[in-house]
């Protein structure tokens, strides 16, 4: 069976397809890891989710850092991957001034989650 495309479809196909390479590149990338990274944090301070603070506080210390900051402070200067393992990866950021390291854990295939917060030296 032979598929006849006309050239006004063929562009279509072809820029469909950039689109979804362009989406699987972004979804896969570390750049969707540090995205996720920006957006669980910063869900988890503006909600103020005392129980997604203890469990992912590596000690006390972060904990209550956590825990005091406003609901509208946010992460900043995400870093790119720092390394780690293949299903741990390791990030920086900064929270109101601090540096805070940041553990990803991959949770799946196509999904990553904050897995612990620790204070880290500049």
């Amino acid at each position: 069976m032979v598929i006849l495309i006309n050239n006004s479809h063929k562009l279509t196909y072809i820029v469909i397809t950039i689109i979804i390479l362009l989406g699987i590149y972004i979804f896969c990338s570390e750049t969707y890891i540090s995205y996720e990274l920006d957006y669980q944090i910063n869900a988890m301070i503006k909600n103020h989710d005392i129980k997604e603070m203890k469990k992912v506080s590596d000690n006390k210390k972060i904990y209550l850092f956590l825990v005091h900051l406003n609901k509208n402070d946010s992460c900043k200067n995400t870093s790119d991957y720092q390394g780690g393992d293949k299903n741990i990866y390791l990030y920086g950021t900064e929270i109101k001034g601090k540096a805070i390291g940041v553990d990803m854990k991959k949770e799946n295939n196509f999904y990553w989650k904050v897995d612990k917060l620790y204070f880290t030296e500049r």
